[in-house]
């Protein structure tokens, strides 16, 4: 065993062979510019002519001093800079004139009058040397660091940022990118060289530049690009053979400076081609602070990041409520850092359990309830249209029951926009809650209200992940069809308009948000493919039952809609009187009966009245039980009660 004695020699520290080459670079530097002022002076004399005499002894040592020690001063010999570069530059040029200025004022002296002339040629001569021996190190080394095996790529922006990145890109070796070719929308910068790439055009002609080049990405060097610009470059792309990168601005990193290392994949943002909305948080904080706020479906997508933005805005107490404790229990983790599960905070119950939900209610007294437990999945309702009923329908009533019993002061339906005609099981059931939230409201004067929205990507089991998982595989990416379109949010987004949607809606009203332009989902996938690098096939599977085309926003009796708060508008559902649908466990044909009815009775406002008092059994007056399918023309659907779950590999468990 050995003693303290015995313990080996501390190890140098490690920038010490490291500052052994910086001083062997000063003194090479200093004995490089010493021999330039020797070399200028014989060249001086061999071209001509001129004998020098025993002055130059004298003068010659002195110039080099001279040049040595302010060089020294001015941190030419001290690393203080880059080789090369315009500040040591401009610093070589300040010792050169005060050494010009010292050897002209020592022509005052008579015996060195004659010699002083052709001295002050040396030095310019030798400076020359010194500005050319620099440039040429540098350029020897940039040649060395230039990456050889990098993939080769097209730098979208050549201010600040893209030209930062060249520089990196073209000082390393072993940088994974070698720049080709820059692209910027300012002609000024045109031809331009920046760090010996080439400015070649604006991003309308990136296609052409990207082939011209054979290069094999594209990578957005602009500080906050906004994401118009990520969709048009993929747009004009071939997304199967080029992908798409971007860096974060420098405020991003913290003001720090932006690394190769700091390239990215695009986000969802820049995949649907808009920036996402970011409301106001004042709004929010005077909804939920203070308050008892309940959310269903505490561990879906929505659920969760409701849960995770109302947490911050300072409630009195936040009640999650799931069936599932594995999704609670990931939720508290991501909330708390830790996940005991002993809070009284944490409510499992279903919400098809009316006891439960009013034994909850009872106990924990919510002021504002948001309800995002539902099932989600098209495909899955449309085989299994009595789980819909059951938890979309009767699940919905149970909670607004359960909050009108025990006076909860303001409720907020999470619906869709499949909800608007609806075509689908999903569609029609979700449509049903928004007519009992309107009922309930108008039967409270409370502020009921409810919020719809499109599809939500990065949810489980949306398209984003479906897509993402196909190209890990090696694909193939499947698309219903070439021209299917979808609104799309991001979750934070969504989320964030829900609570201040639901904040401005008045008692009764759904609240339709802004989702911009529908989005292409062919489109998307091309987005995603340029994203990965990868390059996948694209086969079309047709659409499914209750799959429309396009979606909408909008019944075509929702015309009178308005917006006041710019990020939502406003219709008016009729109200549903709870005690005219069928029980929970309802045939199918009841179902199908009530689903036809309600949707009539909102088409035809007259009818409203009507559908309370008709809707009941099947076979009810005026109800055709063998009514055809809800397609784009507004005819509505027959229910396959046969079809089968083949071909289907989601869960009938999502939630929103």
């Amino acid at each position: 065993m050995k003693t303290l004695n015995e313990l080996p020699a501390p190890l140098p520290a490690p920038g010490e062979p490291q500052r052994r080459r910086l001083y062997s670079s000063s003194i090479g530097l200093a004995c490089m510019d010493a021999a330039a002022l020797i070399v200028s002076w014989f060249l001086v004399v061999s071209l001509f002519g001129r004998v020098w005499g025993g002055e130059f002894f004298l003068l010659l040592p002195m110039l080099i001093i001279g040049q040595l020690v302010l060089g020294y001063l001015l941190s030419l010999y001290r690393n203080r800079y880059q080789l090369g570069s315009d500040h040591e530059l401009r610093n070589q040029g300040m010792v050169a004139a005060i050494l010009f200025t010292g050897t002209s004022l020592a022509g005052i002296v008579a015996e060195y009058r004659e010699d002083i002339p052709w001295l002050l040629l040396a030095l310019l001569f030798a400076q020359a040397l010194m500005v050319f021996g620099r440039q040429l190190i540098r350029v020897l080394r940039q040649l060395r660091l230039i990456p050889v095996s990098g993939e080769p790529v097209v730098i979208v922006g050549a201010g600040d940022l893209g030209a930062s990145l060249v520089t990196q890109m073209m000082a390393d070796p072993l940088s994974p990118y070698r720049p080709v070719a820059i692209v910027d929308d300012d002609p000024r910068k045109l031809r331009q060289l920046i760090h010996g790439v080439p400015v070649r055009g604006s991003t309308s002609s990136i296609a052409e530049v990207v082939a011209a080049s054979d290069a094999a990405g594209v990578i957005v060097g602009i500080s906050d690009a906004p994401a118009q610009v990520f969709a048009s470059l993929v747009q004009r792309l071939d997304s199967e053979q080029i992908w798409v990168r971007a860096v974060p601005s420098p405020l991003d990193m913290l003001s720090s400076d932006v690394g190769i290392s700091d390239i990215r994949d695009l986000d969802v943002t820049d995949l649907i081609g808009r920036p996402a909305a970011e409301p106001e948080s004042e709004q929010i904080s005077r909804l939920v602070e203070g308050r008892t706020v309940l959310v269903t479906g505490a561990g879906g997508s929505i659920g969760s990041e409701l849960c995770r933005i109302i947490s911050r805005h300072n409630p009195s107490r936040l009640i999650m409520l799931d069936r599932d404790e594995s999704e609670l229990h990931a939720l508290c983790m991501s909330l708390e850092g830790r996940a005991l599960m002993d809070s009284p905070d944490l409510v499992l119950a279903d919400i098809r359990d009316f006891q439960a939900l009013d034994r909850a209610f009872a106990e924990l007294k919510p002021d504002i309830v948001v309800h995002a437990a539902a099932l989600k999945h098209l495909p899955m309702l449309e085989s299994y249209p009595a789980e819909g009923w059951k938890t979309n329908v009767h699940g919905s009533l149970n909670v607004l029951r359960a909050a009108q019993k025990h006076g909860v002061g303001r409720f907020v339906n999470i619906s869709t926009d499949k909800a608007a005609n609806p075509s689908s099981e999903l569609g029609r059931s979700k449509f049903v809650a928004e007519r009992f939230t309107a009922h309930f409201a108008a039967a409270t004067g409370l502020p009921y209200v409810s919020v719809r929205f499109g599809n939500v990507l990065g949810s489980r089991g949306s398209v984003l992940i479906s897509f993402a998982d196909q190209i890990r595989r090696g694909g193939p990416l499947t698309v219903t069809h070439p021209d299917v379109t979808r609104f799309f949010m991001t979750i934070p987004e969504a989320c964030l308009l829900v609570l201040r949607a639901a904040a401005l809606g008045s008692s009764g009203q759904t609240q339709v948000l802004d989702m911009g332009e529908p989005v292409r989902i062919v489109d998307l996938a091309k987005r995603l493919m340029a994203v990965t690098g990868r390059t996948c096939p694209i086969i079309y599977t047709g659409l499914r039952v209750g799959e429309k085309l396009n979606e909408e926003l909008f019944s075509p009796e929702e015309l009178d809609r308005t917006s006041t708060n710019g990020v939502s508008w406003t219709v008016d559902v009729p109200p549903l009187d709870p005690d005219s649908v069928p029980e929970p466990a309802a045939s199918l044909e009841d179902i199908r009966s009530c689903y036809l009815i309600t949707v009539d009775a909102a088409e035809t406002p007259s009818a409203t009245a009507t559908a309370t008092a008709t809707a009941g059994p099947a076979d009810g007056p005026g109800v055709d039980a063998s009514a055809s399918t809800v397609t784009d023309s507004g005819e509505l659907p027959v229910i396959d009660v046969d079809h089968g779950t083949q071909a289907l590999g989601l869960s009938a468990q999502g939630r929103a």
